[in-house]
């Protein structure tokens, strides 16, 4: 049988080549559909694509899943999601330390 939907891979494949080719029909389009996918599984994953593309409604959708899924909040707790994910969730990625500039003594 055939299906009606795309599987959550396909349409971020989709989306990619939508949002390069700035089809902004059909990244609404698909952005509607990821937004109905989002679980533990695909969080990462939908997270990111919503946040290096700057998709508003997707980042919400995420945002709002990802403070409802407890597996999310236990993995952010344990620093197990990318940084990309954390910044959905007030964490700040880390960073190297930085050695802190001196001051000169005259």
């Amino acid at each position: 049988s055939a299906q009606d939907e795309p599987d959550c891979e396909t349409a971020l494949h989709a989306l990619d080549l939508a949002h390069r080719w700035q089809v902004e029909v059909v990244v609404a389009i698909l952005t509607d559909l990821l937004t109905g996918m989002i679980t533990d599984a695909s969080f990462e994953t939908i997270a990111e694509h919503a946040l290096l593309k700057g998709l508003e409604r997707l980042k919400t959708a995420a945002q709002r899943f990802g403070t409802e899924s407890k597996k999310v909040q236990a993995d952010l707790r344990a620093g197990r999601l990318p940084a990309v994910a954390q910044l959905f969730h007030g964490g700040s990625p880390s960073k190297p330390n930085e050695p802190k500039s001196k001051r000169r003594r005259m």
